[in-house]
């Protein structure tokens, strides 16, 4: 009898019975044909997500697990700061330390930028952190003469990172070394370098940077506010 399911044939489905001019085969095919509309409704709601801006705290690039890594990627980018950026998903912040260079670091500065003993060098002590966790340390020995006056106004009086007050697309790096071992507890990688203008090559800034433990850490950052309270106690001066 049409439409009626034969005895001893066991139902498609849970169906014992279908309506008139239906048919097995389109039973089969709408529970896939949900499954298809929700897939792109889902796939929809992920893409305008993505378009609408907000990206999430966990896409953050995952950051280098070995001190060579860390060296080969911050030789990608003139400026450390940026380097260290796209790691962290908050704003990288620099905390001022002490401002007095040894008398060895000024001389091995003036030797880097080939000026003489009388010319005025200027020395910048930081912190660049990642919320409260400390990325790295670095000495910043540069000549406000070959300086913008607004960049002389971010280094002297705010606390500005280098790259960011001179703007990272005025220089370029030359890079003098990278150094693995003999270093402080709690650091990984040492960087040497001469920062020089993008416009006639000439040295303005010799620096040594420290990149702690933090930096090398493949799990990614949280999204906290700087808290001092958390710093951790500089490194001992190159």
């Amino acid at each position: 009898m049409t439409g009626t399911i034969h005895k001893g044939r066991p139902p498609l489905y849970g169906v014992t019975r279908f309506r008139q001019g239906s048919s097995p085969r389109r039973s089969r095919i709408l529970p896939w044909m949900r499954l298809f509309c929700m897939t792109g409704l889902l796939l929809a709601s992920t893409t305008a997500q993505a378009h609408s801006g907000q990206a999430s705290p966990h896409d953050i690039t995952p950051r280098p697990s070995t001190p060579a890594a860390l060296a080969h990627e911050l030789g990608q980018r003139d400026s450390a700061t940026a380097a260290l950026q796209q790691h962290c998903s908050l704003p990288i912040t620099a905390s001022l330390l002490d401002k007095h260079a040894s008398p060895a670091l000024q001389r091995d500065a003036q030797q880097a930028l080939q000026v003489p003993p009388t010319a005025r060098l200027e020395s910048r002590h930081v912190q660049l952190l990642c919320g409260p966790q400390i990325r790295s340390e670095a000495w910043n020995l540069y000549l406000p003469d070959r300086l913008t006056p607004q960049a002389r106004h971010l280094l002297a009086s705010t606390h500005v990172p280098f790259g960011k007050a001179i703007g990272e697309t005025n220089f370029i790096r030359q890079r003098l070394g990278s150094h693995f071992t003999d270093l402080p507890p709690g650091i990984g990688l040492e960087n040497r370098a001469i920062l020089r203008r993008r416009t006639d090559k000439q040295g303005f800034a010799y620096l040594i940077e420290r990149y702690t433990a933090a930096a090398l850490d493949v799990r990614k950052p949280q999204a906290t506010s700087s808290n001092a309270d958390h710093r951790q106690e500089p490194a001992s001066g190159p």
